[in-house]
């Protein structure tokens, strides 16, 4: 057992008090500190985002061992530098109003302090390696999210044309950056039997598919009839169901959370 650094815990609780505040779109767009401005829906479904991924940064920090912080290390290294990216390549953008010091503050540490940990901490094996009951929803959500994210982030471009609402180059990727994270997350938490190091991944994709349906369902007006936005809703629907009952699995397990038979020792 490898406890977790102090410093690796306010690490990630200093970024959920900093961030979370971006959760304030969800229930009040018009007061969204994003340095960007945005449409009401997307100022919600950019609030669901930071909401879901605060959920699973605060169980991953309450953690008793590393390995339920290493899954969301992975993530959070992927969103801060990603995030860093596009602020700078669009700082025009993000600093037409003023200059958002604190958000240029924290995109500028994350992905440095991220580094550190996983250098220093080296957090690249699994707690308890091997494939579980959960296995496949977490490779199918990793695929699904991975390409999602890879359109979002490689051809914004594309990603506008296809996405349910009207969203801008710069926002396809910032919102493909969380869904890589996600993405890279579930990859991670397949290959991991540990309950306890499964649950924040779990959780925040749980709050992800319930926060984007209450976003989406308070602006359906907004959205562009047709199949993209009845994938839209079938996908985060099947989603919630999927997530919150393995939720529950590992909250209160009707059994263990087995390694598959014939798939790892």
């Amino acid at each position: 057992m490898r406890p977790i650094p102090l410093w690796l815990r306010a690490l990630f609780l200093i970024n959920v008090v900093l961030l979370a505040p971006q959760g304030i779109g969800l229930f009040s767009p018009g007061n969204i500190p994003f340095p960007v401005s945005v449409s009401p829906l997307n100022a919600r479904f950019i609030g669901a985002l930071y909401l879901a991924a605060a959920v699973g940064m605060i169980l991953s920090a309450l953690g008793d061992d590393l390995a339920d912080i290493r899954i969301f290390l992975f993530g959070f290294a992927v969103i801060a530098l990603l995030v860093l990216v596009v602020t700078f390549a669009y700082w025009s953008d993000f600093a037409a109003t003023r200059v958002p010091v604190v958000w240029l503050a924290t995109y500028v540490v994350d992905p440095v302090a991220a580094a550190a940990a996983l250098v220093a901490l080296r957090p690249l094996r699994p707690a308890r390696p091997g494939a579980h009951r959960l296995t496949m929803l977490l490779v199918l959500e990793s695929a699904l999210f991975g390409v999602l994210g890879i359109v979002l982030v490689v051809i914004p471009g594309m990603a506008t044309l296809i996405w349910p609402w009207k969203i801008t180059v710069l926002l396809a990727r910032v919102y493909g950056a969380f869904l890589l994270a996600f993405a890279v997350g579930a990859l991670l938490a397949a290959r991991e039997a540990r309950p306890a190091a499964i649950l924040p991944a779990v959780a925040s994709t749980a709050a992800f598919a319930a926060l984007s349906l209450i976003a989406s369902l308070l602006h359906l007006d907004r959205l562009t009839p047709g199949l993209a936005s009845g994938i839209w809703f079938g996908v985060l629907a099947l989603a919630l169901a999927a997530f919150a009952a393995a939720l529950v699995w590992l909250l209160w397990p009707p059994a263990p959370l087995a390694l598959v038979p014939g798939r790892s020792k």
